[in-house]
């Protein structure tokens, strides 16, 4: 039987894209003019992201750092190098728009859905514990999710997919694997790393990257998701 549901932070509950989107656009317009499309850019910011916070989770890198980097690897890799101050401004711009997150409709609904019930929520996440925090203080989470039961695998000292992230929270939620369910985006992260623990594992695929996978719950749009827990959970 179900009783806490998990949530992940980028992508789920908000959509992240969007706020690079709007960052390239203003660095299109005032910093340096590429022509590069957003979806060319995404696809390689995405890639070097990833490993500039593998670096920052084993200690090579601060988080101003890493934050930096990924924006000179990316810019580097499209032919387009910046000057240091040029990725400082992608940094502040990110900043700015940062601010103007939204929840995602289908997950609004689902979190007062789930407020009504017996069902505790949480908050699962991988990255810096500033960053990620002050994404969830603009979303306004604290109406649906207590502080303690927000993970940030900053503060954990460890970050998903690792075994150990999963059974922290269990601890902490003091349930059992088969008693929990996990919403994410990030198939490896968020799905494999849940199922190793016995968790019930729901893929929100915002990217359509269906994977062959009969035995997990996947939809494309957060509307799907909803409909699928409110059955699941009335």
């Amino acid at each position: 039987m179900i009783k806490a549901v998990g949530l992940d932070l980028d992508d789920t509950l908000y959509d992240r894209n969007q706020v690079y989107e709007k960052t390239l656009q203003a660095m299109e317009q005032d910093v340096v003019t590429t022509g590069v499309s957003f979806q060319d850019f995404n696809e390689v910011f995405q890639e070097e992201s990833q490993i500039e916070f593998q670096k920052f989770t084993k200690g090579l890198k601060g988080e101003t750092t890493f934050k930096i980097d990924r924006v000179l690897s990316t810019y580097q890799r499209l032919g387009h190098p910046l000057k240091y101050e040029q990725a400082l401004k992608f940094n502040e711009l990110y900043l700015k728009y940062k601010e103007q997150i939204e929840l995602r409709p289908g997950m609004e609904k689902l979190l007062n859905h789930l407020l009504n019930t017996d069902i505790e929520l949480f908050i699962l996440t991988n990255g810096a514990k500033e960053t990620q925090a002050s994404k969830l203080d603009y979303l306004g989470i604290e109406k649906w999710v207590s502080f303690e039961k927000r993970f940030i695998s900053d503060e954990l000292g460890m970050a998903k997919p690792d075994k150990g992230v999963f059974d922290l929270v269990e601890a902490t939620l003091g349930l059992a694997g088969d008693e929990i369910l996990y919403i994410g985006d990030h198939y490896e992260n968020d799905i494999l790393g849940s199922l190793k623990n016995d968790w019930t594992a729901v893929h929100y695929d915002v990217n359509n990257e269906r994977e062959e996978d009969e035995g997990i719950a996947q939809f494309s749009t957060d509307l799907e998701v909803y409909e699928y827990i409110k059955n699941l959970i009335v």
